[in-house]
């Protein structure tokens, strides 16, 4: 029996009700029932998602919002870690995916490429703006005003990334650029952004040239675990820092990166698990990881500088028997542990969470996703500390055959016996312009992908990111008791 997903052919509202049946006794062993309503923002008076019972929110930090340097909020809200502050609030450190567009923030900000091409450049005749990706920080409480700051400007892609123990954010560019080659820096790479202090703007190139995903600390071993998102072609990898000195600044001495391999199986394909498959790994050292890609192509720069086919990390960890994924995407260290997901694992590609044990050299599969009807494409992670799981969809909602977006992407719960339950759903209709934010445009934003989730330290809120119109939301609710049904 074929699945009935978002992508299949819905011909009637009839047939969307019969999807859901059949995706509910497809996944009876693995699913548990939710009821989901439209929520109204305590904000906007707005029903941009829709929660349980018993669950309330509030957005801030809009795509256009001013930030403390007179800049706008940029767009493309994705990764993020929340770091506790004096009182009762948070720090929130935020990935923008953007490639090209207006540098973030004004004066003062730390650029890592300040380059650009002026209109009517010969081969560029619309020219090149800049490198618009980067991170900023929003200080949250309660009871007071959120503030946007910029942290770091002049990346590319960054999509998702990892918390240290000692406060900063590792921030991850999913993009691969030999921009040098007209001129510019290459991208591609990590940055380590600090909740408290100034960054540095330096990349941690022994991290690899790919296009990296998550990123992972170990705390007891200082060891850093990386995903990649590479079509077909990905690998794990883990990064052994020389200086394992919990503080700013000691990952960007440099480092060993390494890629996993299945012990008695050269180049295993992992990509398609089945739940509780286990392996025995080991790792395979990457003698250069800033080799270059496979191949190079043409884009907005005039030059063959955009990467493509496998990476150069890839292609080395490949000679050596390394494992194979179909699309690394979020990470979390939890217990002894790293949680991380393959956004297309599985038989029906519709995505697995996989866990690794460093202490046993154990991989393990967590969860896959039986059809796009029940989880579709998980991306970042994060975890509560009673090990619930809680997983943002990009999938794009479901629609019918004529384009008519029947539900939004999913904010989804998976417990730890691997049942998943619905606890989100993207439900942001904006029919007019919003009073004070004019960068907002009216549209149906129910496509666009969950990002960033990540609790508050008492485990209370949940922060979290719908990707485009770019909005910051904070999700309240009984957490601790999700899954235990």
């Amino acid at each position: 029996m074929s699945g009935v997903s978002r992508r299949s052919v819905l011909k009637t509202s009839g047939a969307f009700v019969i999807a859901s049946s059949l995706g509910r006794l497809w996944a009876q062993d693995s699913a548990l029932e939710s009821a989901l309503s439209p929520t109204l923002d305590s904000v906007t008076g707005l029903p941009l998602l829709k929660l349980p019972e018993g669950f309330t929110y509030r957005s801030f930090s809009w795509s256009g919002d001013s930030m403390t340097d007179g800049a706008t909020t940029p767009v493309k809200h994705d990764g993020m870690a929340s770091f506790p502050t004096d009182g009762d609030g948070v720090m929130l450190i935020r990935n923008h995916e953007e490639v090209v567009g207006t540098k973030i923030g004004g004066e003062g900000v730390p650029i890592y490429d300040d380059f650009t091409i002026p209109p009517g450049t010969e081969g560029v005749p619309d020219g090149f703006p800049g490198f618009g990706g980067g991170v900023t920080a929003v200080s949250y409480a309660p009871n007071r005003p959120p503030v946007t700051t910029p942290l770091l400007a002049g990346t590319a892609m960054n999509c998702a990334g990892g918390s240290t123990t000692w406060g900063s954010w590792l921030t991850c560019e999913e993009i691969v650029l030999r921009a040098s080659r007209i001129g510019a820096k290459d991208h591609g790479y990590v940055f380590e952004v600090p909740s408290v202090g100034r960054a540095s703007g330096n990349p941690i190139v022994d991290m690899g040239l790919f296009r990296h995903e998550a990123a992972a600390l170990d705390p007891k071993t200082g060891i850093v675990y990386l995903t990649e998102d590479n079509s077909s072609n990905s690998g794990f990898y883990r990064y052994l820092p020389r200086n394992k000195q919990p503080k700013n600044g000691a990952l960007e001495e440099g480092g060993r990166l390494e890629m996993l391999r299945v012990r008695g199986t050269s180049n295993a394909d992992l990509r398609k698990p089945s739940r509780g498959d286990e392996y025995e790994i080991d790792w395979v050292s990457i003698e250069d990881p800033n080799h270059d890609p496979e191949d190079f192509s043409s884009d907005h720069f005039g030059g063959n500088v955009v990467g493509t086919g496998k990476s150069g990390p890839y292609l080395q960890g490949e000679e050596l028997g390394g494992a194979r994924f179909a699309r690394g995407e979020g990470a979390w260290f939890h217990g002894d542990s790293i949680y991380w997901v393959d956004t297309s694992g599985g038989a029906a590609g519709a995505g697995a969470i996989w866990i690794y044990k460093p202490a046993d050299s154990l991989l393990r599969s967590f969860y896959v996703s039986p059809d796009e009807a029940v989880v579709d494409a998980p991306d970042n992670i994060t975890i509560l500390d009673n090990g619930l799981v809680l997983a943002c969809e990009d999938g794009g909602g479901l629609t019918t055959e004529s384009g008519e977006i029947v539900r939004g992407t999913k904010l989804i719960a998976i417990n730890k016996h691997g049942q998943s339950i619905e606890v989100g759903e993207n439900n942001i209709m904006i029919d007019k312009p919003i009073e004070g934010r004019p960068a907002i445009n009216p549209g149906d934003y129910r496509r666009s992908e969950w990002a960033g989730a990540t609790f508050s330290p008492d485990d209370k809120t949940l922060f979290v990111n719908i990707q485009t119109p770019g909005i910051t939301f904070a999700i309240t609710g009984p957490w601790d008791s999700v899954g235990t049904g």
